[in-house]
């Protein structure tokens, strides 16, 4: 077999095993059920100051669904830190209060966590 057949079936080879392990991968919005999240998390915790935005999204430039109060029951599903030196956003259910049910995001140090159920 010539160098350029070799070359040309070993590279369709690594190809085939790339895409094989591409289409293998879970989809990014696995974790957590949310897109942008970077880890998974299950625990319940508690609003720990008053009047914290509930967001669209992880971070301040995200507008708000509304305000949670202090010692609001929330569920966290998972959590997104892209940076170890920034404060991680927690994607959150609310379970007690004016938005029971609706999910969003708040900052990791506006909730106590780990509650027990």
């Amino acid at each position: 077999m010539s160098i350029r057949k070799r070359a040309l079936s070993a590279g369709l080879t690594v190809t085939i095993l790339l895409g094989g392990a591409v289409a293998l991968a879970p989809a990014a919005n696995a974790v957590g059920g949310h897109s942008k999240c970077t880890q998974d998390s299950n625990f319940n915790g508690k609003v720990a100051v008053v009047n914290v935005n509930l967001r669209k999204g992880p971070g301040t430039s995200y507008g708000s669904y509304g305000q949670l109060t202090k010692g609001g029951k929330v569920f966290v599903d998972c959590f997104r830190q892209t940076d170890v030196t920034k404060v991680p956003w927690l994607y959150i259910k609310v379970n007690s209060g004016a938005h029971k049910g609706l999910r969003g995001w708040v900052r990791n140090d506006l909730i106590y966590w780990p509650l027990a159920q």
